[in-house]
C-alpha cells in the first residue's frame, strides 16, 4: 500500500488557516476552563472590546466586526452571568449602553493575564523572532485581504 504525501504548497492557504483556527479556539476554551474560567473564545471579542466607560451595542458590533444581532446575543448571555450591565444611553435613549461589571472588569483582567500565559505556552517552542515573524506575516496578510477586491 502505498501513501501518497501531500504537498503542502499544493493545500489551499485557507485550509491550514481554518484548521489553525478552530484547534486554536478549542485549546483556548480548554485552557480558560482549567483555569477555571466559564467563557467561550467567541465571547471574547465582545467581553474584550468593551472599554471603562463602556459603549453601545452596535460600536461593539463595529468594533468586532460582527452583525449586531450576533452582538446581541453575546452580551444577552454575559448579563446574564453577571458580567455586563444594559442601561439606556443618556444621550439617545433609542441606544443601549453595554458597560463592565466589577465582575466583569476582574474577569477582563483574570483573561487578559492568562491570555499572555496561553501565548507562552502557543509559542514555547519557537524563538522569539520566529514568533515576531509569524505575527507579521499574520498582519500582512489582514492587511492584503483588506485591499483585495475579489468581485
Amino acid at each position: 500500500m502505498q501513501t501518497t504525501q501531500i504537498n503542502v504548497r499544493e493545500e489551499p492557504t485557507l485550509f491550514h488557516v481554518n484548521n489553525l483556527n478552530k484547534l486554536l479556539a478549542q485549546k483556548t476554551n480548554q485552557y480558560l476552563s482549567s483555569q477555571g474560567i466559564d467563557i467561550r473564545v467567541e465571547q471574547l471579542p465582545v467581553l474584550l472590546s468593551i472599554p471603562e466607560f463602556g459603549m453601545t451595542q452596535q460600536e461593539i458590533a463595529d468594533e468586532v466586526g460582527r452583525d449586531k444581532s450576533s452582538v446581541l446575543r453575546t452580551i444577552t448571555s454575559l448579563e446574564k452571568d453577571g458580567l455586563v450591565v444594559v442601561e439606556p444611553n443618556k444621550e439617545d435613549k433609542r441606544k443601549n449602553c453595554v458597560s463592565l461589571t466589577i465582575l466583569g472588569k476582574s474577569l477582563v483582567e483574570n483573561i487578559r493575564d492568562k491570555m499572555v500565559n496561553l501565548d507562552k505556552i502557543i509559542f514555547a517552542n519557537m524563538r522569539a523572532v520566529d514568533r515576531d515573524r509569524f505575527i507579521q506575516f499574520l498582519k500582512n496578510i489582514g492587511d492584503n485581504l483588506q485591499n483585495v477586491h475579489i468581485i
